[in-house]
């Protein structure tokens, strides 16, 4: 059979479509982010003096933040999934929100559960941690960094702006992209680390950066280490 060039050709049965919807009809069903709230009656508590929304997120971060940020502060509430986290300061006006989501399909609806404290919250910081692979670009001086800070409307002059080709992932992109939705501001720090583990040498310029932004911290922070076992806490 010849073929002209660029002629579509249709198959003579449905076939290959009956194949694509017996695979759309296996597709589990999304579960509900639900938020379940830690006290006693398990009710959603009412934050009327916050000001401030502070979200960290990567991998491992819980053990970061609980030791250098929340100093042992209990959450509470979680999302059902299991990977985000909330926190209140009543005192300082203070939400934290602690993510190790990994699924890029799933920051949609967390944004989206977020929305309450989103639109009220006066200043909204969003700091993400990701490899230092990932970012295109990296200069020498940086590659020899094992952390490096670049930042999305930050107000922090000591910080550079995330330049072309680099794009922001994750819960930050969603909370910048819903504030910038409502003709809000956020800022995006994200922390470029050379290592999986954030170590007391990696972590020092996350630290700086957090009491510039205001941010009440441990001035170092010193990796938890299990020798029986061999892992890192």
């Amino acid at each position: 059979m010849s073929l002209n060039f660029g002629e579509i050709v249709e198959p003579s049965t449905r076939a290959f479509w009956d194949d694509y919807d017996e695979g759309d009809e296996d597709l589990a069903p999304l579960q509900p982010l639900e938020w379940e709230w830690l006290n006693e009656d398990n009710v959603e508590q009412t934050l009327n003096a916050m000001k401030r929304l502070l979200i960290l997120e990567g991998p491992g971060i819980s053990a970061f933040a609980g030791t250098a940020v929340l100093k042992g502060r209990s959450p509470i509430c979680q999302l059902n999934s299991g990977t985000i986290s909330i926190y209140y300061d009543a005192e300082k006006g203070l939400l934290v929100c602690v993510s190790e989501e990994k699924d890029l399909n799933a920051f949609g609806r967390i944004t989206e559960k977020l929305a309450n404290w989103l639109d009220v919250a006066e200043e909204v910081v969003a700091i993400s941690f990701q490899p230092s692979v990932m970012h295109k670009g990296t200069s020498g001086s940086d590659a020899e960094e094992v952390c490096f800070i670049r930042s999305i409307n930050g107000r922090l002059s000591q910080i550079p702006t995330l330049g072309a080709p680099n794009v922001v992932t994750g819960l930050a992109s969603g909370v910048l992209s819903y504030r910038k939705f409502k003709d809000q501001t956020a800022s995006v720090y994200v922390c470029y680390l050379d290592s999986c583990v954030l170590d007391s040498v990696s972590a020092k310029p996350i630290l700086r950066l957090l009491k510039s932004l205001n941010v009440e911290c441990d001035d170092s922070y010193q990796l938890k280490y299990k020798a029986s076992s061999n892992l890192y806490l």
